[in-house]
């Protein structure tokens, strides 16, 4: 993968403006920009994904052995999105365009940069630097810039953008333990190569979370 840090300086105008024109294309100019786009043979998005894939970000690192009631949901989002994720991938935040900061929107963005894919396979062509919207009601903290962070993707096939996706603190831990599970799945004969999905084992990562946890 293409490491090199993307240019800086690119103005929110530009970026707002493409995003906005990317919403209005066909597939086939989708495909031709590099963005985050479902394969052919994507399964449609069902709602019963929403809760774990919320186009939001989780601000505080997951606790793997917490026992707390708030530890141990986290713990549970943490196994359906590794679970259900088309894409899990090592990102780092290059921008944070915060609310109000352009024409009185009130959307937030992050410019991110793809360092490293660890669940899945991008669909050929895709670009490193891509452009997410956050939709929480929390303001977007300055601090979040240059930070790594894990992205889940799950393929939204037909919405715009056509996908919904989740951002979580990268700490070493939890990489680790992410890595861990795909070596495991992919010795189980569950992954192909490059950690592609041969069924669906949202189960086993459930249980392995339960059993890092409470």
């Amino acid at each position: 993968m293409n490491r090199r840090r993307p240019p800086r300086g690119r103005g929110f105008g530009f970026a707002i403006v493409l995003f906005g024109m990317l919403a209005a294309v066909g597939c086939k100019n989708r495909h031709r920009t590099g963005d985050l786009y479902p394969p052919d043979d994507a399964p449609p998005w069902e709602t019963r994904y929403a809760v774990a894939f919320d186009d939001d970000y989780t601000p505080e690192s997951l606790r793997l052995q917490g026992r707390a009631p708030h530890d141990v949901l986290d713990q549970r989002l943490f196994a359906h999105r590794l679970g259900d994720a088309a894409i899990v991938a090592l990102v780092r935040i290059e921008q944070v365009w915060g609310r109000g900061r352009y024409q009185g929107r009130k959307d937030q963005y992050v410019d991110i940069h793809i360092d490293e894919v660890l669940l899945g396979e991008l669909p050929k062509g895709t670009r490193d630097e891509q452009l997410l919207k956050i939709t929480g009601e929390d303001e977007l903290p300055g601090e979040l810039q240059g930070q790594s962070m894990v992205l889940f993707v799950r393929w939204a096939p037909g919405e715009h953008p056509p996908f919904h996706h989740h951002l979580m603190p990268a700490t070493t831990d939890i990489v680790a333990y992410i890595r861990a599970l795909v070596r495991h799945a992919t010795e189980e004969g569950m992954l192909g190569v490059g950690g592609r999905k041969r069924k669906r084992k949202r189960r086993a990562a459930e249980t392995d979370a339960d059993d890092a946890g409470p």
